[in-house]
């Protein structure tokens, strides 16, 4: 599941990297709307990956207690 978790992320700071590049053009040019519509877009993907990430850290935490059940003592 981390692979999944490591995908997500991936792209989650994929998109934080053009995020940046176009606030930074923003804040230059802050008439040009259609770029602070392009930061809104691009934040709710980056919500929506951490979220994905968040999930998937979750998922591995309440299936490693499962695996230490399964291993035998020594």
């Amino acid at each position: 599941m981390l692979a999944v978790a490591g995908v997500w992320k991936k792209k989650r700071d994929d998109l934080k990297a053009k995020r940046n590049s176009l606030f930074e053009k923003y804040a230059k040019h802050p008439e040009e709307f259609h770029l602070a519509l392009e930061i809104k877009k691009i934040d709710d993907e980056i919500a929506d990956c951490t979220q994905h990430v968040e999930h998937e850290r979750r998922s591995e935490r309440s299936a490693s207690p499962a695996k230490k059940l399964l291993t035998p003592h020594k």
